[in-house]
């Protein structure tokens, strides 16, 4: 009985130690799948190696935002690649090519007379935004090109975060939308959706789209230097963009003025800027226009014809005037209205700023004597 009953504890012993033994290899087993799963992980959420981020071209990234196929050799051919990708690049091929006929090409055939004589080594433009499409068309010879407006400077996507390419190419295209649809940007718009990306996405995509190549790019929190070389002739050329707030109590903060000044801007062009200069909390800028720039083309929601003394500007008037949208009736000009109706003016032939129809929109063209 003591015999048989040792035999049956030593069996019971046994399968304990079995079972012990079984554990611990299944938890072994367990926490090597783990860990392979867990290195698998990390190398799905960070696709990029530094090599790839090292040889990444500033100006394929520009080009592939803007839906043009990247070399072969290119981190990015890879994602270019993708559905995603293609889909994107087909949609902005198609919408860039009615853009340009519709929109652009109309202005280029109408600067040969309208912009004749007049080309600035420098042009400013405020209340731009990314628009650097509208400033280089209508003054293609210009060296440097001053922008800026409120919204951020951002910065482009690194390949560690362009992924998911849904996101990064949906932003693209839902902020130039109002742009390709009807010539300008919404100003509402803009701040919804450039408040993650900024503009230097925008501008990238412009460049690259009008054959430019980018060379470099400075920047900070409040500007962008952006130095590309012109399609064509490979001139050097300057795209300047500030994030800066144009009040009487933002402009002269950070050295914006100063630096405008200096610049000694050829022209100014005004479009789509919601009637502002015609307010008070804006004269700091008014008188910086006036003062600096011997040429200011603008649409009607630029300085009123009251700031300019007849005697000291000539006057050059394009297209037709009507009373602006309903939002801004406001700012109708009876003096401008009734300048247009006594005087021969030329035409226009494309639609510009908040009057995307060429039969109602207007620009004129000042020149200081």
């Amino acid at each position: 009985m003591v015999v048989v009953g040792g035999m049956r504890g030593e069996g019971r012993l046994c399968n304990r130690m079995t079972v012990q033994r079984l554990i611990t290899t299944c938890a072994l087993l367990l926490l090597t799948v783990h860990a392979t799963l867990a290195q698998t992980e990390v190398r799905r959420a960070v696709p990029v190696s530094q090599t790839e981020e090292a040889r990444l071209d500033i100006n394929d990234l520009a080009r592939f935002i803007a839906g043009i196929q990247p070399p072969a050799d290119s981190p990015l051919a890879r994602l270019a690649a993708t559905p995603e990708w293609n889909a994107f690049a087909a949609e902005m091929n198609a919408r860039w090519r009615a853009f340009d006929a519709g929109r652009l090409q109309p202005i280029r055939n109408w600067c040969t007379v309208g912009m004749n004589g007049i080309h600035p080594a420098t042009l400013f433009y405020p209340f731009s935004g990314p628009d650097f499409i509208y400033a280089q068309t209508l003054f293609p010879g210009a060296e440097r090109y001053i922008l800026c407006g409120q919204e951020p400077v951002g910065e482009l996507p690194s390949m560690e975060k362009m992924e998911p390419l849904s996101q990064t190419l949906g932003r693209v295209q839902s902020s130039l939308k109002t742009l390709l649809d009807a010539g300008y940007f919404v100003t509402k718009e803009m701040r919804d959706d450039l408040k993650s990306q900024g503009t230097l996405p925008l501008l990238c995509v412009m460049l690259a789209r009008s054959g430019d190549r980018i060379v470099s790019i400075n920047q900070d929190a409040g500007h962008a230097e952006i130095h590309f070389l012109r399609a064509g002739n490979g001139r050097p050329s300057t795209l300047y963009y500030f994030c800066v707030n144009l009040r009487n109590e933002g402009i002269g903060k950070g050295g914006f003025v100063s630096f405008v000044k200096q610049s000694r801007p050829g022209a100014a062009y005004i479009k789509a800027a919601s009637y502002l200069l015609h307010e008070p909390d804006f004269s700091t800028l008014r008188n910086l226009l006036l003062s600096s720039c011997p040429v200011i083309v603008q649409d009607d929601s630029g300085i009123p014809l009251r700031y300019f003394d007849q005697t000291h500007w000539n006057m050059r008037l394009f297209g037709t005037y009507t009373p602006p949208l309903d939002i801004f009736k406001q700012y109708y000009q009876p003096d401008l209205a009734e300048l247009y109706r006594r005087t021969t003016t030329l035409p226009l032939g494309f639609g510009i700023g908040y009057q995307w129809n060429p039969r109602d929109a207007n620009l004129v063209i000042y020149s200081r004597k």
